[in-house]
Parts: C-alpha cells; structure tokens; sequence
C-alpha cells in the first residue's frame, strides 16, 4: 500500500537515527519516543523538510505457535536422537516417531522426514 501524503513523494537526501549527531535538538523534544529523522528536498530543491519517524504505540502481540509434525528417525540415528532432544522435541513411543513443532523441523533440515 503506498502512502498518498505528498510529503512521502519527496526525495529523502538524509536519514539520521535518535542517537546520532545532529538529532539533539529532536531527540530533546521527543525523547524514547524518536526512530529517526529524515531530511527531504521538495521537487524544485530548495526547500528542506524535516520529518520524523515516532513510536506512537507499544504493545506484545501473541503468537501462534507453528503446529507439530512428527518425524521419522531409525533407531541408530543416536545423534539426531539427541538433537532432536535438545531442541525440545518429545518421543511418542505408540507411533515411534518425534513430535516436533514444524519450524523446528524445517530449521534443523528435517522436512523430507515429516511424516504425513
């Protein structure tokens, strides 16, 4: 989506963070709250405008956690065994396979063992 404010047509010439030289002045008035501060040239270059980048809002968002799959492991593959352990993953003795969340999977490389 793409911001219709004519401010965001113009072109930026410099960004400069919070902590760095030249935002004392804003990160006085704005404090925490100041991201950064842009400089933009209007189209004919010869005004500057100054605008700044603010946290307006702060809040934990819940996520859902990626669903499990179970992978197949022989029983002589001790060092994926072990693996598969220390990243939490449980042995499900009836079906003789390791419950894992999904991601998990994907990330150690497991994917093609997903069980279907």
């Amino acid at each position: 989506m793409q911001s219709k404010h004519p401010l965001a047509k113009l072109r930026v010439v410099k960004k400069i963070a919070a902590g760095d030289r030249g935002a004392k002045t804003l990160t006085a008035q704005f404090g925490d709250k100041l991201v950064c501060i842009r400089h933009r040239l209007d189209p004919s270059g010869t005004k500057r405008i100054t605008t700044v980048e603010l946290v307006v809002t702060e809040k934990l968002i819940a996520r859902k956690p990626s669903p499990t799959v179970d992978i197949a492991v022989r029983v002589q593959e001790r060092d994926l065994q072990a693996r598969l352990r220390a990243v939490g993953a449980r042995w499900n003795p009836t079906e003789q396979v390791w419950r894992v969340r999904r991601a998990t999977a994907v990330a150690l490389g497991l994917k093609k063992r997903i069980v279907p």
